[in-house]
């Protein structure tokens, strides 16, 4: 800014400096109105000291400042005194344009404001100090003089019939957001007049005018300046992301996601929480694979860290993508992160929901046993438990059966399952009884077949005995082991729920650490 500041105010400086040694031309009728108003109509030089300007001028075009420095200091020891005031206004105004490339800002600001005060110079020219004056005000960071300058300046500017030029505009909205507090209100217009005002794009002028509209929360300003801004300046990351923003506020969230998708796919949203954000809009807009997709790839690529949150966030997006198979070893990965059983409940329901059941049952029981779950998480984890278990047993496995019953009593203990877990041990209970009834009938069925078999064989013996003949050895044989059927069942009694029946599952009968701990007991003795 200093530099464009030197730049400037030196060449304006320079061109009225020669344009004064080299013509007496009349103003345009607007100018001399405004000089009838201030300092009279326009003045020349004395020629001995028009020819020492003369000289010192040249250095100045050489870039020979400390020398143009000397030479004023001598001109102004020398005939300070006897110089009229149009000749001590152009000398200290002159010598205020080399303090300023020498970045003597304070003299220089002394120089002009002697050279105002001599009110030697016409109208136009006193105003154009006003506006050097105004301008190192605001780089010696004095905001408020500077505001109070500049706008002096501006008003005169328009009764002159001269234009303002973009850049005093600019810096009055600038000076606006640095006084404290920062009027941000007040930078608007300036802010708005500087980017009308200017003949090119000017990034400075934009970043501005965006600042004072995301200070004043003014989206309906703010995103259509983006936009232009975007379209200016295509390559610049932030405008896309802020952009992006706007639209997030005003609830375009669609626009919002558009805009980044673009930018991504140009190569410039590359910050870890921007990246999520496009992720997280995936999922948002109903399409979790392509945000899953787009996680692992910039994981792999070490833009976004692998920690156990965005591990979730990827399993979570493999499952709404209906991929349970990529989301089970990620939610793992992210389980063995992690010192409670929360993490194990979500891996839990994953495998459950891919039929996974005794993979299930393990992950289950070791989220129940790890605890830190709300009393919500826990109860479904019981619930899922039970159905984890449940759906291993076989059509007699009773001993399954009852553990998956039990799983399902304590998931009675917590409000939010408790319906469901009710509605499972009556339909266990039926099936459980429904077995014992057919158990039951299926015995007695083979008493009865026992019997008509004991009957037949008599009647068989006694056919053989009027037959005169022995029974053969295999139908010895096949009675004996009949016989010994019989006997076994009679002995065995019927069945009992006392002796359940069905193979032993070691995962399904494999049970948490407490079914329930006394802390779950209270809690559910409250609610």
């Amino acid at each position: 800014m200093r530099g464009n500041y030197r730049k400037f105010c030196f060449s304006a400086v320079a061109s009225l400096t020669a344009a004064l040694m080299m013509s007496t031309a009349p103003l345009p009728a607007a100018a001399q109105q405004c000089d009838a108003e201030e300092g009279g109509a326009s003045k020349t030089l004395d020629p001995r000291v028009g020819a020492e300007i003369q000289k010192i001028y040249e250095l100045m075009q050489n870039e020979q400042y400390a020398e143009a420095l000397a030479g004023f200091n001598n001109l102004i020891a020398n005939r300070g005194d006897s110089m009229k005031a149009y000749d001590k206004s152009t000398v200290y105004e002159l010598r205020g344009s080399v303090k300023v490339n020498m970045e003597n800002f304070g003299g220089a600001l002394q120089d002009f404001q002697t050279a105002l005060n001599a009110n030697g110079l016409p109208a136009a020219r006193n105003n154009q100090l006003r506006y050097f004056i105004a301008q190192l005000n605001f780089q010696m960071e004095r905001y408020q003089t500077a505001i109070t300058g500049l706008n002096q300046w501006i008003n005169n500017a328009r009764a002159c019939n001269v234009a303002v030029d973009s850049n005093a505009y600019y810096l009055l909205a600038a000076a606006y957001t640095q006084i404290s507090p920062p009027n941000f209100r007040a930078a608007v217009r300036p802010a708005e007049q500087a980017i009308a005002g200017m003949d090119e794009p000017r990034k400075g002028y934009f970043d501005l005018l965006n600042l004072v509209y995301s200070e004043l929360n003014d989206n309906a300003k703010r995103t259509p300046l983006l936009e232009r801004m975007v379209n200016i300046w295509p390559n610049e990351r932030s405008y896309w992301t802020q952009l992006s923003g706007a639209y997030s506020v005003m609830g375009k969230d669609r626009d919002a996601f558009s805009v980044l998708e673009v930018a991504y796919r140009a190569g410039l949203v590359k910050a870890e929480n921007e990246l999520l954000t496009l992720i997280q809009y995936y999922s948002f807009f109903d399409n979790p694979y392509r945000g899953a997709v787009l996680l692992e790839r910039e994981m792999n690529a070490n833009n976004i860290k692998r920690n156990q949150k965005n591990l979730i966030l990827l399993s979570q997006l493999w499952s709404q993508a209906r991929e349970h198979k990529k989301s089970i070893p990620i939610l793992r990965e992210a389980a063995g992160q992690s010192s409670n059983g929360e993490l194990y409940y979500r891996l839990g329901m994953v495998l459950l929901a891919d039929e996974q059941y005794a993979a299930s049952q393990r992950a289950l029981e070791s989220a129940i046993n790890r605890g830190g779950m709300d009393q919500k998480d826990t109860g479904d984890a019981w619930l899922l438990l039970g159905t984890a278990r449940f759906s291993q047993a076989g059509p007699e496995d009773t001993r399954i059966w009852a553990s998956a019953r039990q799983a399902f009593v304590n998931a009675q203990r917590y409000s939010n399952s408790r319906r469901r877990a009710s509605d499972w041990i009556t339909y266990i209970d039926a099936v459980v009884n429904a077995y014992w009834d057919g158990r039951k009938l299926e015995y007695q069925q083979n008493l009865d077949a026992c019997k008509d078999d004991m009957a037949r064989f008599e009647r068989d013996q006694r056919i053989r005995d009027l037959q005169n003949r022995e029974a053969t050895p295999e139908e010895l044989e096949e009675q004996q082991a009949r016989m010994d059927e019989c006997k076994a069942l009679e002995e065995a009694g019927p069945p009992s729920r006392n002796k359940p029946s069905g193979p032993a599952n070691d995962e399904a009968e494999s049970a948490p650490a407490e079914d329930a701990t006394e802390e779950e007991d209270a809690t559910a003795n409250e609610e």
